[in-house]
């Protein structure tokens, strides 16, 4: 099987080459072409599932789904993948990273001061550093014995036993747990505290003043008081203690909770019968009843109305949202100096149409989504892409891997168009057929090469099973040929003339098509 597929290729190469082309065009055994979305050349081979890549800044292979490689030499960046995402490597000049799975994991780099860490582990299980600097070595074993840093939203971790004792650190706050998670001792960072779930827990931060790292000037870092009783239904805190805006809440659970502080009270009763909102820093109030249900609000810094699923709209300086029996058709509209961002959706994910726009410079890129049928793109340098169809991308958008890996699998039609150098392609079936534009120039291909055709300017050549068959149109800046003699009859009519020598209609050209600007694709990029 090897040697005849090995024999297919060769023979493949030596017909489609034959008549001085530049590209294997016998897709979808074999097809080369130039990338229509920057400089660079592309090969693919049995139809979806090996490519070759190669551009200014980067390159790739495919073996999908099963591997690939992407490089890029300039900023020493390189991903290897198998079976994504079930092994994948990355690399960023030092650093690395390989995962198996997401629970084995393999990294290590140096960092801005010069320091070399490898790190391995096993989650939850297993986690261990080493490092250049003996003092940030560790290594742990759950539930028996160990420390770790940087982990489980922690700085640093330590435990014996576990869940019998477990210290951790975050910051200057230090907590011992005992029995994790039923009873802790908290201190350090102005803090204090104990808790005893569920029955009863305090914890006290006392104010205090710090620099502000960007306007160098001093700030307040504000403090707080908690309780609770009968956790979750009993609480009481005062926060941001220090402020001039302390605000004091109460609750118990679905019977009140009520808020209070210089810029914003709200009032719940019997949860989620009635909720009220005084909102003095937004300037709005809000009713609802039942709440989210149906709703209100009313003021200069939001106006809104909400019956919940049926329909609801609300705005405010800088959002627009509105719905209509969500989640059939959900509109959010993002509005300021900086940034113009608008997103659709109907049923949710099945269609989602994104617009971002730059208000200074005007430039826009648009995204659509109909699961799964189709994924289109426009950039903000005016560069467009169709795919179609598209299983993954309207769930997991702008996800490299997936597109590098597995999106190939079931792209059966794709179109490009790049508006600064004038090119455009389209290819159906991975290249059964195809038909690429640059310019005035353009040429096509169906069915494994048996049928091609190019055109330049107004002169259009065809061949069929690789060999010459006929011009459309004459070449425009061919020398004149000598007109053959007419054929009368012998009542001086015109039986025959013969029509002008063009020539082999696949003759060599003096170069290639001209190199693009952006990607051919998504799929060679993470």
């Amino acid at each position: 099987m090897q040697r005849r597929l090995a024999l297919l290729l060769i023979l493949a190469g030596i017909l489609f080459r034959a008549g001085g082309q530049d590209f294997i065009e016998a897709g979808p055994l074999v097809h080369q072409f130039r990338l229509t979305l920057e400089p660079g050349e592309r090969e693919e081979f049995l139809g979806p599932f090996v490519s070759t890549t190669s551009g200014e800044t980067n390159s790739a292979w495919v073996l999908a789904p099963f591997a690939s490689h992407y490089e890029e030499p300039l900023t020493e960046h390189s991903e290897y993948d198998f079976l994504y995402p079930a092994i994948t490597y990355d690399r960023f000049g030092s650093e690395w990273r390989l995962q198996i799975a997401q629970f084995l994991n393999f990294q290590g780099g140096a960092t801005q001061d010069g320091e070399v860490k490898k790190r391995r582990s096993l989650f939850p299980i297993f986690f261990s550093q080493r490092s250049t600097n003996p003092t940030n070595d560790y290594w742990a074993l759950l539930p028996f014995y160990g420390h770790f840093q940087n982990h489980l939203f922690r700085d640093e971790v330590r435990f014996v036993a576990a869940p019998l004792y477990v210290w951790s650190r975050k910051g200057q706050m230090e907590t011992d747990n005992y029995l994790f998670p039923f009873f802790h001792v908290r201190h350090g960072g102005g803090v204090k505290g104990w808790q005893f779930l569920p029955l009863i827990g305090h914890e006290t931060k006392s104010s205090s003043v710090r620099t502000n790292l960007i306007m160098d000037e001093p700030e307040v870092v504000p403090g707080y008081d908690k309780w609770f009783a009968l956790f979750p239904f009993f609480h009481h805190e005062n926060l941001n203690l220090g402020t001039t805006n302390e605000e004091k809440r109460r609750s118990f659970l679905l019977l009140y909770n009520i808020q209070r502080s210089p810029a914003r009270d709200n009032t719940t009763l019997l949860w989620p019968f009635f909720s009220y909102t005084d909102d003095r820093e937004n300037r709005f109030r809000e009713w609802g009843m039942p709440y989210p249900f149906i709703g209100w609000a009313r003021g200069e810094g939001k106006h809104a109305n909400r019956f919940w699923p049926l329909w609801g709209k609300a705005t405010n300086a800088t959002l627009t949202t509105d719905f209509f029996l969500w989640p059939l058709y959900t509109h959010r509209h993002i509005h300021t100096p900086e940034v113009d961002r608008e997103r659709t959706r109907i049923c949710w994910f099945p269609y989602t149409e994104t617009r971002l726009t730059s208000p200074q410079t005007g430039a826009e890129r648009r995204r659509r989504d109909m699961w799964p049928f189709f994924t289109w793109r426009h950039e903000f340098d005016g560069c467009e892409r169709l795919q179609v169809l598209s299983i993954t991308e309207a769930v997991l958008p702008d996800n490299h891997g997936i597109e590098r890996n597995w999106a190939p699998l079931w792209t059966l039609y794709r179109a490009e168009k790049n508006p600064k150098t004038g090119a455009a392609s389209q290819s159906l079936l991975w290249n059964f057929w195809r038909h690429d534009t640059l310019k005035e120039t353009s040429r096509s291909s169906f069915f494994f090469g048996v049928v091609r055709s190019r055109r330049e300017k107004d002169e259009r050549h065809w061949r069929f099973f690789w060999m010459p068959f006929h011009d459309l149109a004459p070449a425009t800046n061919a020398p004149a040929m000598p007109a053959a003699p007419a054929v009368p009859t012998r009542q001086g009519q015109t039986l025959f003339n013969p029509p002008e020598h063009r020539g082999d209609a696949f003759a060599p050209k003096p170069s290639r098509l001209q190199p693009q600007s952006q990607p051919e694709s998504g799929l060679v990029q993470r």
